[in-house]
């Protein structure tokens, strides 16, 4: 037969060769499958920006991978950017290869949100630079980079003090040439390459990504030079393409792929749909734990020597053990939980006084039911810590009213159900019960201006001030507390409770650095009562009636608690006292106490007298 020509080609072929789908499933000299260590070594210099981004998994094992290769030298002021970071930043500023990071949050997170010390320190002193935005701000700021906009504008961020540390001020404003006003624009960020991890690539390159998408894969098309792909498994393309739907990574983005086995641990790598041959994970709590406890770069040290300078991943598993392995394989089925609820130590859930943490979270989801009864609530934001575990109690007690809520997580996750045995807002077994699985940029940007008549959030704040503003990006004396994160979008959007300690630390008059601004601050849930913005003032509007004589008495400790000039509202009324049913809820999910607070044990050394 006559070759097939094309322009300086001609190839004899087959004509029905030409249409065959899996032509190259034999040609594995398409193959971009290369060992991480030489990835890093060809892709990453020093100097360069690397985007880590939050999405459903994470690409941690590039990253260690990235600190090893810091640690031995090779590496020399990097910028790390990451909507989201937790307590491996402590690693990266530990590696002495980085010198910036772009973000909106960046602490430890498990057990508990608490400022990370390696990096207040290295912020202090001067070694560590941070450009601190809020989630939204950074996610578009991507997206603009990955369609070739200059710049986007940066509306959520009005009226607050991000961004902050960037050198040129991070925004600026402009008139909207089409209705004359101002508004604020920040510019495109384009990383130089892209750290991603997915459950499943072909060897070319093209990976599989399930939601939630939280931060997205704008990067994927934003990154100068390209993405850094691991995965749990590489099949060939024309197993791939059974799957095509959920590819989110195509192969012409990436430099280069690397087989790695729990490659997003100790994140998890959820798998809701039947991939043949593939699991999926969950969080490994202890691992976690383990990373929160370093608070000091001596420590990081020590951490480093055991987890990150070894690079065969092999070992890096085995010093996991199969056990654990194993517990982390169980943790993405429908119904983990309930492993967890066999391994419970038996007691009596109403046992013991109530904690601070317990009675915030019952505060906060009594203000929550009472505006959303009002109001005809039907979505409600939940933040991190204590505020999330209000929002899941209000949700559960709207119900026996009759009343349907749809609990939201701003990393795309709409209409969950909390599990117990997990305190934990962004834990992988939330995702089968929820109704809607999208991504931070439609929550934030899209679902809340939309739906601001019929949403409202519930958040916390390391500091308010007597306007509403909150502030969780600086302690009074000026160190890096954690980051605003979505609470800067969220605040700006919708009516807003706040589930805070009644605690002169935590009140004071005018607040010296807003996270948040406090126009829609309407409800400050604390373990007293209840704050209700009214004329621009905060009033005592509701009391726990276990907590004071009367309102009187009430109004009398929340203005020593607070140090502020409250009113009585007209209208106060009194709050009972936590309930049993209140207690038991909040103690099935967090039965560690890591948010709620470890109760007393009870003694029971004369009960069977």
């Amino acid at each position: 037969m006559e070759p097939i020509t094309f322009p300086d080609v001609a190839v004899p072929l087959r004509a029905a060769d030409a249409f065959r789908y899996d032509a190259t499933a034999t040609a594995p000299a398409h193959s971009r499958v290369r060992p991480l260590d030489q990835l890093i070594a060809d892709e990453v210099v020093s100097g360069a920006s690397i985007h880590f981004p939050w999405l459903s998994t994470r690409a941690y094992a590039a990253l260690f991978e990235v600190i090893r290769q810091a640690r031995s030298g090779r590496l020399r002021g990097l910028t790390v950017i990451s909507a989201s970071l937790r307590a491996e930043v402590g690693l990266l500023v530990a590696s002495g290869g980085v010198d910036k990071l772009i973000t909106s949050f960046a602490a430890t997170t498990y057990p508990a949100v608490r400022p990370n010390p390696i990096l207040a320190q290295a912020m202090k002193d001067g070694s560590l630079a941070v450009e601190e935005w809020s989630i939204l701000a950074l996610i578009q700021r991507v997206l603009a980079g990955a369609l070739g906009w200059p710049f986007v504008p940066a509306g959520t961020m009005d009226g607050t003090d991000l961004p902050a540390g960037a050198w040129d001020g991070g925004t600026t404003r402009i008139v909207d040439p089409f209705d004359g006003t101002e508004c604020s624009v920040m510019p495109a960020l384009r990383p130089d390459v892209s750290l991603i991890h997915c459950p499943v690539a072909d060897w070319e390159g093209n990976g599989i990504l399930f939601p939630p998408f939280a931060e997205d894969v704008h990067t994927v098309y934003a990154s100068r030079r390209g993405v850094i792909l691991t995965a749990d498994h590489i099949v060939s393309p024309p197993d791939l393409r059974r799957w095509a739907g959920h590819v989110r990574v195509p192969a012409a983005r990436v430099l280069g792929v690397a087989h790695i086995p729990f490659g997003a641990h100790p994140a998890a790598s959820p798998v809701p749909v039947r991939v043949e041959g593939v699991a999926g994970y969950g969080e490994d709590y202890q691992f976690l734990t383990e990373l929160g406890r370093l608070r000091t770069r001596e420590d990081a040290e020590v951490f480093s020597r055991r987890w990150i300078d070894e690079p065969a991943r092999g070992a890096y598993l085995s010093g996991l053990g199969r056990e654990r392995i194993e517990h982390l394989l169980a943790m993405d089925l429908d119904e983990s939980w309930k492993i967890d609820e066999l391994d419970a130590e038996p007691e009596s859930p109403r046992a013991g006084s109530v904690t601070l943490g317990e009675r915030l979270a019952v505060s906060g989801a009594r203000a929550m039911g009472q505006m959303s009864q009002a109001s005809g609530v039907r979505t409600v934001v939940a933040g991190a810590g204590l505020s999330h575990l209000a929002a899941a109690l209000g949700r559960a007690t709207l119900l026996d009213s009759e009343r349907v809520v749809d609990l939201v997580f701003e990393s795309g996750v709409l209409g969950y159900v909390p599990r117990p045995h997990d305190a934990t807002l962004s834990n992988t077994r939330n995702l089968p019960t929820a109704r809607h699985l999208s991504s931070t940029l439609e929550v934030l940007g899209m679902l809340l201006p939309s739906t601001v008549d019929t949403t409202i959030a519930v958040l916390s704040a390391g500091v308010l001030d007597s306007r509403g503003n909150a502030n969780s990006n600086r302690t009074p004396s000026g160190d890096f507390l954690v980051g605003g994160g979505g609470s800067t979008d969220i605040a700006s959007r919708v009516p807003t409770i706040a589930v805070v300690a009644a605690d002169r630390r935590k009140f004071v008059d005018a607040a010296e650095f807003v996270s948040y601004h406090g126009a829609k601050l309407a409800v400050i849930a604390t373990d007293i009562g209840h704050l209700r913005k009214q004329d621009d003032v905060y009033v005592l509007a509701a009391w726990f009636t276990d907590m004071a004589a009367g309102p009187d008495d009430a109004l009398a400790r929340i203005r020593e608690a607070t140090g502020w000039d409250v009113q009585l509202a007209e209208d106060v009324r009194p709050l009972a006292a936590p309930t049993p049913e209140e207690l038991d809820y909040l103690r099935a999910i967090d039965p560690d106490g890591n948010l709620l607070g470890r109760r007393p044990t009870p003694d029971l050394s004369g009960a069977a007298k």
